[in-house]
């Protein structure tokens, strides 16, 4: 759950012993999330889709668990030997333990908290990195999902394209008939129950110690990548003593971050921006709304996603491309974007969510910092930026001193260069080099660009639709 991008893979042992499976027919299928299947993982997404995939294969176990349990046939039943099934308090609150697996920072403190009877979950997260630390929430108001980042400069996003948009109860199925006894374990000093849930490809597993949560695992195998998360409970509480306020939802969904003080009235300013994309038609050299990035932050990200997509499922299909840019933008910054897709990607693109419909987002990678580091000059792994179509200034125009509160923006000056993605990625082993750290990364990508010699480390520029230079194209 909350897995993020795969740059050292923690290893988790699996906690369960015999198992039932469950053969059945599936009566609601998975949604098939066709965009993210069919584009590249968005800089924002992997966190948030991993939480996703995990609660929607929860969701499908579940649901083919309840229609079993009214199926005619015979079930399995109790032994005198083993104890009573779990009833999880419907309302609670516990401080946890997560860890999660692949992830990188995949271990720390956090909060659980559900009230199965108003059917709203809030699960919060801290992550530390080398490069700062991460404050992740997902809340889950009945049919309604929010993702909440930047710890006390909070930033809300609702992000559709996940497909799992409703509450799911984690806990009831152990008190049924499906649920299946597998022994007594000790967890972090504690005696508990194991009980059980599987299918072919998810799993559910709970220790409880009568009927208080000790551990919950979660593990799923999704285009064949595994991925799996245990939370371990400190003690609960219940009822009328959990705070109501963990289940509203906060001011920050309710309106956009607004623009960085420090980027008001000031005119504006240079970005070499970086970003993947198709080249199959013009279009495809268009960066409204899409999220590019500077040398850091490209680095961190080509890097963490082929370091994660390394299995045809997730590959970036064709995605061929990568171009330099130079921009200029307002330092009014805003709340950044979720943006995929391309008009010659399935399904076409691009489309944008979560982020500021004008003003230029920009954002640490995974979320890092307070405020998601939006406003500040400098970051460890760079930062990512979104440039909304909304935002771009008519040719000839530049971004005025006002743009924090009307008018266009951010514009492009050039296009600097284009390379074969092939290029960095085969010719000049980019994944090896990231495994050694982000400054030969960094210097990677730079040299690419730097230079047209293979043996400097360079790449030939491969120039764009029809040798013009892009600002007079798109």
């Amino acid at each position: 759950l909350l897995g993020s991008l795969l740059v050292v893979a923690v290893s988790f042992q699996s906690l369960f012993g015999s198992t039932m499976r469950l053969n059945v027919w599936w009566i609601v299928a998975l949604p098939s999330l066709p965009w993210c299947q069919s584009h590249p993982l968005n800089p924002l997404d992997p966190l948030q889709q991993a939480f996703s995939n995990q609660l929607l294969e929860a969701a499908k176990l579940l649901e083919a668990a309840e229609d079993l349990e009214h199926f005619d046939g015979k079930l399995p039943s109790a032994k005198a030997s083993e104890p009573q099934r779990p009833r999880v308090p419907r309302r609670f609150r516990a401080d946890t333990k997560f860890l999660s697996s692949p992830a990188m920072a995949g271990a720390g403190p956090g909060i659980f908290a559900q009230d199965a009877d108003e059917k709203v979950l809030r699960i919060e997260e801290v992550r530390s990195f080398p490069f700062g630390q991460q404050y992740f929430s997902n809340l889950l108001l009945a049919n309604e999902a929010y993702t909440i980042t930047g710890g006390n400069h909070s930033i809300c996003r609702q992000l559709p394209m996940f497909g799992m948009q409703k509450f799911v109860d984690l806990f009831a199925w152990a008190a049924s008939p499906l649920s299946e006894y597998a022994g007594e374990r000790t967890v972090a000093g504690r005696g508990c129950s194991q009980w059980q849930l599987r299918s072919k490809n998810h799993s559910l597993s709970l220790c409880a110690d009568g009927d208080i949560p000790v551990e919950l695992n979660m593990s799923s195998s999704i285009s064949g990548i595994p991925s799996a998360t245990s939370y371990q409970f400190g003690p609960l509480v219940t009822g009328e003593q959990v705070p109501q306020s963990l289940f509203v939802k906060p001011a920050a969904c309710e309106e956009l971050a607004p623009p960085c003080e420090s980027g008001r009235g000031k005119g504006p300013v240079l970005l070499e921006a970086y970003v993947f994309h198709p080249a199959i038609s013009t279009g495809d050299y268009n960066i409204e709304d899409q999220d590019i990035a500077d040398l850091e932050g490209d680095a961190f990200f080509i890097c963490a996603d082929r370091m994660m997509n390394q299995s045809s499922s997730t590959i970036d299909h064709n995605y061929t491309r990568i171009s330099h840019y130079l921009l200029e933008i307002s330092p009014a910054f805003g709340q950044y974007a979720v943006c995929n897709g391309y008009p010659d990607t399935s399904p076409p693109g691009p489309a944008c969510f979560g982020g500021d419909p004008r003003l230029v987002g920009k954002e640490a990678p995974f979320f890092v910092g307070d405020g998601e580091s939006r406003c500040m000059d400098k970051s460890p792994s760079g930062f990512w930026f979104s440039v909304p179509k909304a935002g771009r200034c008519p040719a000839g125009q530049s971004p005025s001193s006002t743009a924090a509160s009307s008018g266009c923006t951010w514009s492009i000056q050039k296009r600097l260069k284009t390379i074969q993605q092939s290029c960095l990625l085969k010719t000049h082993r980019f994944l090896e080099l990231c495994k050694e750290g982000m400054p030969k990364s960094v210097a990677a990508l730079s040299a690419a660009f730097t230079s047209e010699e293979l043996a400097s480390g360079g790449c030939p520029d491969v120039g764009g639709p029809n040798g013009e230079d892009l600002a007079l194209v798109v």
